[in-house]
């Protein structure tokens, strides 16, 4: 049990999800201002897929679990609060490249950077808050996506549209050094309860992490739903621009709202509901995700599908009908998230959460992040001479086959899941 009170609790929450907020303004900055940046430097589908997918999470995803094992061993704050200050650096520097190939060295150093952020929050709030709350705990921590999202959306857009789109990055690159210097000071290290002498070997670690039962299972299941989930979330901007009509600040603001209102949603809705039924039967920890992401697949595919034409009115705004199916899609697709993180926790000690964490974010992110926008741009551009601005609408119905996947390998996993509890338990 945490010997942390309440309220201090709340704050070090609160704080963590600013900070993964920021964590994610930094990734969506560049899917919002693709469109004027690939115009820019005249580079093809598959190369800006490469730069929004591969060149970040090539980096981001392999650094993880080596700075996740320092994390372990010396200080999870000290690593989140380095790492926050490098990759808010990087982001403003990205602001100032003269050449693609520039900015994709900063791309690098960004993902170099947010390869301490994710892996050591989901440790610390695994540290402070106890396992019957851990889920609700870490879908309130995954809402800082969704703001990221909404922030990083409009935000950049109307920057972008007002001074251009280096602009963007260094408006939203500079905060973050501060945001770092506000965690070093306020938020305290849990105490641990292994010395650094106990720690096993990293292959080792790395070895008995996976081995656990359910744990590959749940990492392949998380993967395969990002796969998809990330190319839906690099391309759709795009999608909009292309395929709808909308400008760059009609796409921010729609996205952004819509975005953030059915992601804040869904992943609050799926924490609660998952430390409910997971009180009844701990299956629920892995049904719940694999609900989720069966019942998006159609939703996103209308979406994608219904025809531009048809429109409403909203203020002074011309809204695609295809968005409301966006809305319930984000719902029941956020469900994954804080089911999916807190079962990880839940089956880690408390000396080898962080390396956990950073293991499902290798396989997540290199499947997910550095395959998913490359894939779909491969197939915009595959497709490009038949369906011209189509392309972009059938290359991303094509990437939710992934999903179903996804959610087959979330039931096949619940069992085992079962069986890593009752390991954990007896030592």
């Amino acid at each position: 049990m945490s010997s942390f009170n309440p309220v201090y609790r709340g704050y070090v929450l609160t704080l963590l999800v600013i900070v993964y907020a920021f964590n994610y303004i930094d990734r969506q900055l560049m899917t919002i201002l693709l469109e004027p940046i690939k115009n820019e430097f005249q580079a093809s589908d598959t190369v800006m897929g490469l730069l929004t997918g591969f060149a970040f999470a090539v980096f981001y995803a392999t650094l993880g679990v080596p700075v996740a094992r320092l994390a372990d061993r010396w200080s999870r704050k000290k690593v989140l609060t380095i790492s926050l200050a490098l990759w808010s650096g990087f982001t403003a520097c990205c602001g100032m490249a003269s050449s693609f190939w520039q900015l994709a060295l900063l791309r690098v150093g960004v993902g170099i950077g947010e390869a301490g952020g994710t892996s050591p929050s989901q440790a610390l709030i695994a540290d402070y808050f106890p396992a019957e709350k851990r889920s609700t705990a870490l879908s309130i921590h995954a809402t800082g996506t969704h703001f990221g999202v909404l922030i990083g959306m409009f935000g950049g857009a109307m920057i972008a549209d007002a001074f251009g789109w280096r602009m963007a990055f260094i408006v939203f690159g500079l905060p973050g050094v501060l945001l770092a210097l506000i965690m070093s000071v306020s938020v305290k290290e849990p105490v641990k309860k292994k010395t650094k002498e106990d720690f096993p070997p990293l292959l080792s670690s790395v070895k008995t992490i996976w081995n656990t039962p359910g744990f590959s299972r749940i990492t392949i299941a998380a993967a395969f739903t990002a796969l998809s989930g990330y190319g839906l979330g690099a391309w759709t901007p795009s999608f909009m621009i292309r395929v709808h009509g909308l400008s760059l600040i009609e796409t921010g603001l729609i996205l952004g709202i819509i975005g953030t209102l059915s992601g804040l949603l869904g992943a609050v809705l799926g924490g609660v509901l998952c430390d409910r039924l997971s009180k009844k039967d701990p299956r629920w920890q892995l049904w719940l995700p694999a609900i989720g992401a069966f019942l998006s697949v159609p939703f996103q595919g209308a979406f994608l599908l219904w025809p531009e034409q048809h429109q409403f009115q909203l203020f002074d705004t011309q809204v695609p009908v295809a968005t409301l199916f966006m809305i319930a899609g984000g719902i029941v697709a956020a469900f994954w998230i804080g089911p999916t993180y807190a079962a990880i926790q839940n089956l880690s000690p408390d000396h080898m959460r962080t390396q956990a964490s950073a293991i499902l974010l290798l396989v997540f992110n290199l499947v997910g992040m550095g395959i998913g926008p490359v894939l779909v741009g491969m197939l915009s551009d595959y497709l490009m001479p038949t369906y011209g601005n189509e392309s972009i609408r059938f290359a991303l119905v094509t990437s939710l086959a992934f999903v179903f996947f996804g959610s087959f390998l979330y039931l096949r996993a619940a069992n085992q899941y079962c069986q890593g509890i009752q390991r954990m338990a007896t030592t």
